[in-house]
């Protein structure tokens, strides 16, 4: 499960929680905990959105809407290794 949610991450295009969960057949509390999972195995990323009068000019700017909760996961270098295997 836990490649199939690299795969998924690997895809590139922006996923809120719940497709995600939708996509993998799982509950979206279910992918959050993968997600810390394969944070603390050094293959995903969590960037903090914090939203203020700076976001226009932020690289995520637009995405954290996508996503939402305040966190954006994006893949490390070890995650993009994983998820091409």
């Amino acid at each position: 499960m836990l490649e199939q949610l690299l795969r998924e991450l690997a895809a590139g295009s922006p996923l809120h929680l719940d497709d995600l969960a939708a996509r993998l057949g799982v509950t979206p509390p279910l992918v959050t905990a993968m997600l810390e999972d394969l944070e603390r195995m050094g293959y995903v990323k969590a960037i903090r959105a914090s939203c203020n009068s700076a976001c226009a000019g932020c690289s995520y700017h637009g995405l954290c809407q996508i996503v939402g909760g305040g966190r954006i996961w994006t893949l490390t270098e070890a995650g993009q290794r994983a998820a091409a295997k």
